[in-house]
């Protein structure tokens, strides 16, 4: 069978930019191409896209996976640590244009859901100690990822999609929603982000868009009865508990 950019994209689980960048930049994907000079994938194209999958998850940059798919039996290290430790280093030094054009850089050619687990969120972490260095360099960092996230989503605005909000409840870190957020873009989804951590929510205002709610600590029994409750009231209304 042969699929479209975005049909591709919505089967492989990665977004169209990234998809773009492995073809061009890396040479590791080559879709034919309609008289009209459109992509179109096959079959093989998205075993091929599961195997640099394999690798990237692995923590392999994009650009060493090339000469791993030609000699599958090779072995590489882990470097998610690397790339975080790139970005710690850069916003330590106050290079703040340098870590925003690696993270961009990074959203484009690696699938955003692994760059949020294994890179963006552990780096956040490192940054956690209640001293005001590194509460001044962890909120730097939240700009970035906030800044960026809006970016992706204003571009899934041009396709077709499924409408999603998302927002926090009882949530104590509110960045985390942009980094749900992030992991959704590129997939078929129009996200609205609902910034803060509401007190109350009513997402049957909304009946018809679909939910994300992210949330932490434990779903007591008062709180599942909460969202059976809305799940009742909207089409669709999913939970993230962190």
């Amino acid at each position: 069978m042969s699929y479209s950019i975005g049909e591709f994209a919505r089967l492989c689980g990665i977004n169209a930019t990234t998809l773009r960048a492995w073809q061009s930049r890396y040479g590791l994907l080559k879709p034919l191409r309609t008289d009209g000079g459109h992509r179109l994938y096959s079959d093989e194209d998205i075993k091929q896209a599961q195997r640099i999958l394999d690798w990237v998850k692995k923590g392999v940059p994009i650009g060493q996976v090339k000469p791993l798919l030609e000699r599958p039996g090779k072995q590489r290290t882990n470097n998610w640590i690397t790339l975080q430790e790139s970005m710690l280093q850069r916003l330590k030094e106050g290079k703040i244009e340098s870590l925003r054009q690696m993270i961009y850089d990074a959203g484009r050619e690696y699938p955003r859901p692994e760059l949020v687990t294994d890179v963006l969120r552990p780096l956040r972490s490192s940054l956690s100690a209640n001293i005001p260095a590194m509460m001044t360099l962890r909120e730097v960092l939240d700009g970035i990822i906030i800044s960026y996230t809006s970016f992706c989503l204003e571009g899934d605005r041009k396709a077709p999609g499924d409408n999603y909000l998302i927002t926090g409840w009882q949530l104590t870190d509110a960045c985390e929603v942009w980094l749900e957020a992030l992991k959704r873009t590129g997939q078929g989804h129009r996200v609205d982000v609902l910034p803060g951590t509401p007190a109350a929510l009513a997402p049957e205002i909304f009946a018809g868009r679909k939910w994300l709610l992210v949330t932490s600590g434990k779903l007591t029994v008062t709180r599942k009865k909460q969202i059976d409750k809305w799940r009742e009231q909207v089409i669709s209304l999913e939970v993230v508990a962190l």
